[in-house]
C-alpha cells in the first residue's frame, strides 16, 4: 500500500488499550494461548517493541476516539494480559477493502500462520478484493500452484479441518483430501487412520472405527488408497465425456471440477488428466447411460422391453432384474441369430452399457444344449471355441437326463412316504435321529456328546461316520432316544462358539422354566465349582440362598482393588492397568487366555502370589451332574 509506505512519525502515538477493539475481519481465527502468555511475559520485561497498526473508527477526540486493529491483535492481547494501560500504535486511514488486504498479506507473510487460516485469507482476497490467483501469488511472492492448493483447503469437511487443527493429520493428508467430493472426503479421512474394533454388547457385534489415538498413516498409504478406491479412468467409461444427458444439470465430465484435467494447477501430481475423483457420480452416469440405451432400443418398436443381462452366473442383488449368465445364450455371430434372438444391455462387468444379441428361450431348438462359455475351452483371445455337433448332442442328452432325474426323484419320494405310518418302527426312528444329528453344527454336536457322555473326541469322527452314529443311536432305549431327539432340537440354545464375549442365555432360562428345571440353582453350583479359593465362602453362601429359594445378589470375582504402589515401576504398571480398564469400560468380563490363567496384577500382587503358591491348594469339588 502506498499510504503505508509514506507513513511519518506523526502517525505514531501511545493509545490506551480501552480505546482499541479487535477487527472482525482478521483472518487469523485461532491464536495460541501459550504463545500469547509467553509474549505477555516478554512485554512485562521489555515492553512492546513493535507498534500495532490501527485505524480510527470514532470521532477525532483524544479522550473518546475509538480505534480498530488492522494488524497486531496478538500483541494487543498480550499487552492486556501483562496489565498494561496503553500500547504504541501506528494510525492509518484505510477503507474496509484496504484493511482486509493489509490484514491478509501481513498475516500470510508470518511463518507460524496455519494453512487453514492462510486458505481463508486467500479466499477473502478472491471474493472481497476481487483478486485473481495470479495477483494473490504476486503479492505474497508465491507461485500460482501454491495459492491454488491453499484455496482448495477451504473445501475440507469440518471433521477433516478439526483433525488438521489438532495435528491428527498433516498438511500432506489435508491437501489430498480437500480435492475430493464431501462424501468421498469422509472415507478418505477414515483411511488415514488404523481401525479398531468397538464391541456392541446389545447386538453382540464388532463395529470398526478410526483409531485416532494412534498416529495417522503415512500420506503414501492415503495416496495408494485413493488410487485403488477413488481414481477412475474416464477413457474406460462406456459413455462419452462430453455427453450432457447423463446429469440433470447437464454437467459433462469435460467441465467437471472433479476431473483432474479441469484444474491442472490443483492436480499437477496426477499424470492422467482424465481421471475422475468422484466414483458415485461416475457410477450414476453409467446407470443413466444404460437407461438411455435401453430407451433407444425400446423406441425401435420391438415386441417386448429390452432385457438387462449380467456377466455373472449369480445375479447381484442390486441387479435383480437382470438375466444371469445361466438364463441366456450369447450370440457372438450374426449367423447364430435364431427366430427368438433379441438385443440386451449389460448392466455390470467390463462390458456394462454395451448391447449384445442373446437368446433366452429354453425351448429354442437352435441353442438348447449349446455348451456355454463358462464350460467351454477358451482361446487366447478369451472367446469360446466352436462346439462340435457331437459335443452339442451330448450336452442336449445331458440336459434331458437332468430334467428326467428331477421329476423321477420327487415322484419316488411321493410314493415312498406312503409306506410310513405312525408310530414309527424303531429302525426308521433311528434313521431320523441319525440324519437329524448329522445336520447339526459341530459345536452343537459337542454339546450333545458331552451331555450324553460320548466324549469330546467322538464328535468330529461321528459327524462323517454314518455307521458310528447309527450304532450309538441304536444303543439307546426308547426314552433315551426321545431325550436325544429333543436335545438335538435345543442344543444350540446359548451356545458360545468363540467365547470372546458373553452370549445371551435367555433361551436356556426359558427352557429351564418350561421343563421345571431350576436354572438359578444350577448356575449357583457352577459358580461355586469355578470360583477361586478366596471367593468360595461368598459363593457357598449364595448357593445356600438359591437352595432355599431365596433371592440373592450374585457374588463377583476378580474385582479391581486399589494397591498403593511403592516403586516407580509399580506405579507405571498401575497406570497402564488403569488405562486398559478405562478402555474396556462397558464390556463384559473376558477370561484370561489359555496361556496364562492368572489376572493382570501389580508387582506387589505377583510377589504375594509367589509366596502363597508354596502352600498346598485344595482342588475344587467335582462338578455336580444336573438332570435335564
Amino acid at each position: 500500500m502506498q499510504m503505508l509506505q509514506d507513513s511519518t512519525a506523526a502517525n505514531f502515538r501511545m493509545i490506551p488499550l480501552a480505546q482499541i477493539t479487535p477487527s472482525p475481519t482478521n483472518p487469523r481465527k485461532h491464536l495460541n494461548a501459550e504463545g500469547i502468555a509467553r509474549l505477555a511475559e516478554s512485554i512485562r520485561q521489555h515492553g512492546v517493541l513493535q507498534p500495532i497498526l490501527v485505524r480510527q473508527t470514532g470521532a477525532p477526540d483524544d479522550d473518546l476516539t475509538a480505534y480498530q486493529i488492522i494488524a497486531g491483535e496478538r500483541r494487543f492481547r498480550a499487552a492486556k494480559l501483562a496489565e498494561m494501560n496503553e500500547i504504541p500504535a501506528r494510525i492509518e486511514t484505510l477503507n474496509d477493502e484496504e484493511v482486509l488486504q493489509v490484514q491478509i498479506i501481513e498475516n500470510l507473510q508470518r511463518e507460524d500462520v496455519h494453512p487453514l487460516d492462510e486458505a481463508t485469507g486467500f479466499m477473502h482476497l478472491q471474493e472481497a478484493a476481487k483478486l485473481e490467483i495470479s495477483d494473490i501469488a504476486q503479492r505474497i511472492a508465491k507461485d500460482e500452484r501454491y495459492v491454488t492448493r491453499r484455496l482448495a483447503l477451504t473445501d475440507l469437511i469440518e471433521e477433516a479441518k478439526a483433525d488438521f487443527r489438532t495435528e491428527l493429520i498433516m498438511l500432506a493428508h489435508a491437501l489430498e483430501i480437500c480435492r475430493l467430493a464431501p462424501d468421498i472426503q469422509k472415507q478418505a479421512l477414515a483411511a488415514c487412520y488404523e481401525r479398531k474394533p468397538v464391541w456392541n454388547q446389545k447386538d453382540q457385534t464388532h463395529t470398526y472405527v478410526a483409531d485416532k489415538e494412534k498416529p495417522a498413516r503415512h500420506v503414501k498409504y492415503l495416496q495408494e488408497w485413493l488410487a485403488h478406491n477413488v481414481h477412475l479412468n474416464l477413457h474406460k467409461a462406456p459413455y462419452k465425456m462430453d455427453d450432457p444427458r447423463l446429469r440433470t444439470d447437464n454437467l459433462t465430465c469435460v467441465e467437471c471440477p472433479q476431473r483432474t484435467g479441469y484444474n491442472k494447477g490443483l492436480f499437477e501430481d496426477i499424470k492422467n488428466g482424465d481421471t475422475c475423483l468422484n466414483p458415485r457420480c461416475f457410477q450414476a452416469k453409467i446407470q443413466r447411460f444404460v437407461q438411455i440405451k435401453k430407451a433407444e432400443l425400446d423406441a425401435k418398436g420391438i415386441d417386448r422391453p429390452t432385457a438387462y443381462i449380467s456377466s455373472f452366473y449369480e445375479t447381484p442383488k442390486e441387479q435383480k432384474d437382470a438375466l444371469s449368465r445361466y438364463e441366456y445364450q450369447l450370440l457372438e455371430k450374426k449367423a447364430d441369430r435364431c427366430e427368438y434372438a433379441e438385443q440386451a444391455i449389460y448392466v455390470d462387468g467390463v462390458e456394462i452399457g454395451q448391447v449384445r444379441w442373446i437368446c433366452r428361450r429354453k425351448d429354442c431348438k437352435d441353442h438348447l444344449g449349446r455348451v456355454r462359455q463358462f464350460y467351454s475351452h477358451q482361446t487366447a483371445s478369451g472367446r469360446a471355441r466352436e462346439v462340435s455337433p457331437e459335443d452339442r448332442n451330448k450336452r442336449k442328452q445331458e440336459i434331458f437326463d437332468i430334467k428326467v432325474d428331477e421329476i423321477v426323484r420327487k415322484r419316488v419320494m411321493a410314493e415312498a412316504i406312503k409306506t410310513y405310518t405312525f408310530p414309527f418302527q424303531r429302525a426308521d426312528l433311528n434313521e431320523v435321529a441319525k440324519e437329524f444329528y448329522r445336520r447339526i453344527p459341530s459345536d452343537d454336536q459337542k454339546t450333545i456328546c458331552e451331555v450324553f457322555g460320548w466324549g469330546d473326541k467322538d464328535s468330529a469322527s461321528q459327524r462323517y461316520n454314518d455307521d458310528k452314529v447309527q450304532a450309538e443311536v441304536a444303543s439307546l432305549d426308547t426314552n433315551r432316544l426321545a431325550q436325544f431327539l429333543m436335545l438335538c432340537s435345543f442344543a444350540h440354545y446359548g451356545v458360545n462358539q468363540y467365547k470372546n464375549h458373553q452370549v445371551d442365555q435367555k433361551p436356556v432360562v426359558q427352557l429351564g422354566t418350561a421343563r421345571e428345571v431350576n436354572h438359578s440353582l444350577i448356575d449357583a453350583q457352577a459358580r461355586l465349582e469355578l470360583s477361586p479359593k478366596k471367593y468360595q465362602a461368598a459363593h457357598q453362601t449364595y448357593l445356600a440362598a438359591m437352595t432355599r429359594g431365596e433371592t440373592a445378589k450374585k457374588p463377583v470375582v476378580y474385582e479391581q482393588t486399589q494397591i498403593q504402589a511403592t516403586t516407580k515401576e509399580a506405579a507405571k504398571e498401575e497406570a497402564t492397568e488403569a488405562a486398559a480398564s478405562k478402555q474396556n469400560t462397558g464390556q463384559v468380563f473376558r477370561p484370561a487366555s489359555p496361556r496364562s490363567t492368572e489376572p493382570t496384577v501389580s508387582k506387589q500382587k505377583k510377589v504375594a502370589a509367589t509366596v502363597n503358591s508354596k502352600a498346598p491348594v485344595k482342588k475344587p469339588p467335582q462338578q455336580q451332574k444336573a438332570a435335564i
